[in-house]
C-alpha cells in the first residue's frame, strides 16, 4: 500500500495517528477494523468500535502518481462537508451525519459516519432499482428547494481567506445562456460532420429542444455531479449517498446528468478500464429502472419539470457525442483518456450508439 504522505508510518500507525487526531481510541490490532476496499483515490477502513469510516488518500491513482496539493484536497473535502450538511437539511437522511477531515503533507484523511453495507447494483431487482432511483429523484428535487449556503457558480474552490466558494462569480442565467450557445455549436458540428445518421430528424428535434431550454426558471443549487453506483450505498432502509463531487449550478442540469448516465452512458462505458469492473452491460435493466424511478421522483407529476429535464438529458447526449468525435480526431489518446473512454475502436463503436440515441430522442 502506498499512501499520500511524507511520513514513514505504516498502515496501522497512520490509522492510529488519524484516530488520535480525532480524539478517538486507537486500535491495537487488525481485528478492530474492516478494510472496505479501495476507491480510485483512497483506502477505506471501517473503525468497528466507532462505526466510522476512515479514508486515507493513495499515492497512485489511475496508474499515475498523485501530487500533494493542499488547496485542491481542502476544496474537495470542505466541499464534501458542506454538501453533506446541506443534503441532510432536506430531512431525507441521505448523507453521513458526521464528517471531518485533516489535510497536511504528513497526514491527510477524512472520517465520516458509516451508513451501512450496500447490496450493490447487482444485488437489486429492477423494481428495487426503480424505488432507489425514485428516492434519489425526490432528494435532487428537495435540494432545489434549498438556498445554496456557498456563493459562486461551478466547482468548489478555496478563496484567499480560506473560505469555500464556486470557481466563478456572476449571474446564473447568463451562464446558462452562454453554455446553451456552446451546446448549440457542438450540435451543429455533429450535423455538419461526415457521420451517417438522420440529420434532418436530429436537426428538427434539436432546434425545438434547445430553444425550449429552461433558463429563467432555474436557481443556483448546491448539488452533486458524481452519483455513480459505487458512490451509492443501497441499504434495506433506503439509498445513501457518499463521496460526492459537489457543484453549484442549475439543479435540472445535474438531475439530467443522473438520468443520462444511468440510461445511456454507464452501459456504453462498460468496456473501459475505468468502468469495466462494474459490469454495467450486465446490469442494464437495473440502470434503466433507476433512471426511470429517478425521473418519476424528481418531476413528481409536473409536465414543465419533465420537459425541462428532457431538454437537459438531450444536451448531455449532444455534448458526450461531440466529445467522442473530438477524441477520434486526435492523433493519439492520452493514458487518462484511454482509461476513461477506451481505445479509438471502442470510441468509434460507442459514437454510433450515441447517434442512434440522438435519432430516437
Amino acid at each position: 500500500m502506498q499512501f499520500l504522505t511524507t511520513s514513514a508510518l505504516k498502515e496501522q500507525e497512520l490509522i492510529n495517528q488519524a484516530l488520535k487526531n480525532e480524539g478517538l481510541k486507537q486500535i491495537s490490532s487488525d481485528s478492530e477494523i474492516t478494510r472496505l476496499g479501495e476507491g480510485a483515490w483512497h483506502y477505506a477502513y471501517l473503525i468497528e468500535a466507532e462505526q466510522l469510516v476512515l479514508r486515507i488518500p493513495k499515492r497512485i491513482a489511475y496508474e499515475k502518481e498523485v501530487v500533494f496539493n493542499k488547496d485542491e484536497l481542502t476544496a474537495d473535502y470542505a466541499g464534501t462537508k458542506a454538501f453533506y450538511e446541506h443534503a441532510n437539511r432536506t430531512g431525507k437522511g441521505m448523507c453521513p451525519e458526521h464528517y471531518n477531515y485533516h489535510v497536511s503533507d504528513e497526514l491527510t484523511y477524512t472520517i465520516e459516519s458509516y451508513v451501512g453495507k450496500s447490496i450493490g447494483l447487482a444485488g437489486q431487482t429492477p423494481d428495487q432499482s426503480k424505488r432507489y432511483g425514485s428516492e434519489l429523484g425526490e432528494f435532487f428535487m428537495a435540494l432545489e428547494e434549498l438556498n445554496s449556503p456557498i456563493p459562486g457558480i461551478g466547482y468548489i474552490t478555496v478563496g484567499e481567506r480560506g473560505e469555500i466558494k464556486g470557481q466563478y462569480e456572476g449571474d446564473l442565467s447568463a451562464f446558462i445562456r452562454e453554455e446553451t450557445g456552446e451546446y448549440k455549436e457542438e450540435w451543429e458540428s455533429l450535423l455538419e460532420s461526415s457521420y451517417s445518421f438522420d440529420k434532418e430528424k436530429v436537426r428538427k428535434n434539436g432546434e425545438n429542444l434547445i430553444a425550449a431550454r429552461s433558463i429563467e426558471r432555474e436557481k443556483l443549487v448546491l448539488t452533486n455531479q458524481d452519483t455513480s453506483p459505487e458512490n451509492m450505498i443501497f441499504t434495506s432502509s433506503g439509498v445513501r449517498m457518499i463521496d460526492p463531487f459537489p457543484i453549484l449550478y442549475t439543479g435540472t442540469s445535474l438531475a439530467a446528468n443522473y438520468v443520462f448516465n444511468y440510461r445511456t452512458l454507464f452501459p456504453a462505458l462498460h468496456n473501459t478500464k475505468r468502468h469495466g469492473k462494474n459490469q454495467y452491460h450486465l446490469l442494464i435493466p437495473q440502470l434503466k429502472a433507476s433512471a426511470e424511478g429517478f425521473v418519476e421522483g424528481y418531476v413528481n407529476g409536473s409536465k414543465q419539470k419533465w420537459n425541462d429535464l428532457n431538454v437537459e438529458v438531450y444536451l448531455k447526449l449532444v455534448t458526450m457525442t461531440h466529445e467522442h468525435d473530438q477524441l477520434l480526431k486526435q492523433e493519439s489518446l492520452s493514458r487518462e483518456q484511454v482509461i476513461r473512454y477506451g481505445t479509438k475502436d471502442q470510441i468509434q463503436e460507442r459514437i454510433g450508439i450515441f447517434f442512434k440515441e440522438l435519432e430516437r430522442f
